[in-house]
C-alpha cells in the first residue's frame, strides 16, 4: 500500500498511553504544581521498580519515559527488563515491536509481533500492529483474521474498522470501504483517521459529503494540515458548471491554502496549488508568479514551480524570465520533456 496506516510516533504513545498507570501519582494531589518534575526523573523511576521488583509494569514505566525521551535503548532494555518480570506481558511485547518498527526493523518487528500473540493472544495493540504488517506485504487475507480476532475481543477498535476499510478501498470494494470508515468514526466520534478516510473516499466522485467530514476532522485539529489540504484539493478539483460556483470553490481553496501556510510556513504544496490554481483557472498570472515564487523559496528543487512559473511569465511576455525558469527546470531534470518543448517555444519567438 502506498500509505503507512499508523502514525508511528502516535502508536507508541497509543501503547504506552493503554498501559498500567496505578504507579502515577494523582495529579489532583496538593503536590500536582510539582507532578511534572517528579514523574520526568529517574528517581521516580527507580523508587517504583524498588517497591514492585517482581513486576513489569514499573519497567514498562520507565520505558515509556525513555522511548518519549527518544532514548531507544533505554527504552528496549527496560522493555527487556519487564519481559524477564514475566515473559507473557503483551505491552511490552507490543511497544517493544513498535520501537523496532521505528528503527526500522522490521523482520524483528514481525518476530516480536508473533511472539506476543503467541504468549499474550488477546491483547490488542500486537493485533493492530501485526495487521498493518500483513497489509504492507499485501496480506490481506491474513490481515483481515487478525482484524476479526481483535473484533471479536473488543468490537469498539475504530482503528480496526478502519484498517478493514483501507485494505477495501485497496481491493477495489468502495461501498464495503466505505461502510468500513463509517463504522470506525460511530464506535469513536473523536477518530480523526477515519472522518479522513471518509472525507477521500466521497471526494472521489465529488460527493459534498466530503465536506462535511473534512471539517469534522478538522474540527478535532483545527491545525491539522493533512485536512485542510484534502479540503482544499476536493474544492480545487470540484468541476462545476456554473462558473460563480466555480468561482467560490477557487476562493475557498485558496483561502484553505493560505492557512496551511499560516500553520506551516514552509510548505511548498500549498504556496504552489496556490500557483497552479491562479495560472490554470484564473488566469492571473501575477498572482501564480508570486506563489510559484513561493514554493521555490521553501523548496528550492521544486522543478516544477520552476517550469509553471515560467508559463505565468510566458504569458506576460516576460520571456527572457520564462526562459531562466526553463532552464531551471531542465537543470534540476533533464528528461523534462514539458520544459524542453517550452524552451524551444521560447527561443523560436525570440
Amino acid at each position: 500500500m502506498n500509505r503507512i496506516l499508523f502514525p508511528v510516533l502516535g502508536l507508541v504513545i497509543f501503547i504506552f498511553g493503554c498501559g498500567n498507570n496505578d504507579t502515577v501519582p494523582n495529579d489532583k494531589s496538593d503536590e500536582s504544581n510539582n507532578l511534572e518534575t517528579v514523574l520526568d526523573s529517574t528517581e521516580y523511576f527507580e523508587k517504583a521498580i524498588f517497591a514492585d521488583a517482581s513486576s513489569p509494569t514499573p519497567y514498562w514505566n520507565r520505558a515509556a519515559w525513555h522511548l518519549r525521551n527518544a532514548r531507544v535503548r533505554e527504552g528496549l532494555f527496560d522493555l527487556d527488563l519487564a519481559l524477564e518480570a514475566d515473559s507473557t506481558y503483551g505491552p511490552a511485547w507490543s511497544a517493544k515491536a513498535d520501537a523496532l518498527y521505528l528503527m526500522q526493523r522490521f523482520e524483528k518487528c514481525i518476530e516480536h509481533l508473533d511472539v506476543c500473540l503467541e504468549l499474550s493472544p488477546e491483547h490488542v495493540p500486537c493485533k493492530l500492529r501485526r495487521a498493518e504488517m500483513h497489509i504492507h506485504l499485501n496480506q490481506f487475507d491474513e490481515a483481515f483474521s487478525v482484524l476479526n480476532d481483535a473484533l471479536r475481543i473488543d468490537d469498539q477498535i475504530a482503528e480496526a474498522y478502519w484498517m478493514k476499510g483501507m485494505i477495501y478501498r485497496e481491493s477495489g470494494e468502495l461501498d464495503n470501504a466505505l461502510s468500513s470508515f463509517q463504522t470506525s468514526v460511530e464506535v469513536n466520534p473523536s477518530f480523526f483517521d477515519g472522518y479522513i478516510a471518509l472525507g477521500i473516499a466521497y471526494g472521489a466522485t465529488s460527493n459534498p459529503l466530503a465536506v462535511d467530514y473534512y471539517n469534522s476532522a478538522i474540527g478535532l485539529r483545527p491545525r491539522s494540515v493533512e485536512a485542510k489540504y484534502n479540503l482544499a484539493m476536493y474544492y480545487q478539483e470540484l468541476m462545476l458548471e456554473e462558473a460563480p460556483a466555480r468561482s467560490i470553490a477557487l476562493e475557498k481553496a485558496l483561502a484553505l491554502y493560505v492557512s496551511i501556510i499560516e500553520i506551516d510556513s514552509m510548505n511548498a504544496s500549498a504556496a504552489f496549488n496556490s500557483g497552479y490554481i491562479y495560472l490554470e483557472y484564473l488566469q492571473d498570472y501575477e498572482n501564480a508568479d508570486f506563489w510559484f515564487s513561493e514554493a521555490i523559496v521553501r523548496l528550492p528543487y521544486y522543478h516544477q514551480a520552476f517550469f509553471n512559473r515560467g508559463l505565468a511569465r510566458e504569458s506576460m511576455q516576460l520571456n527572457s524570465e520564462a526562459l531562466e525558469d526553463y532552464n531551471s527546470a531542465l537543470k534540476l531534470k533533464p528528461d523534462y520533456t514539458q520544459a524542453a518543448l517550452a524552451k524551444s517555444r521560447v527561443l523560436g519567438e525570440s
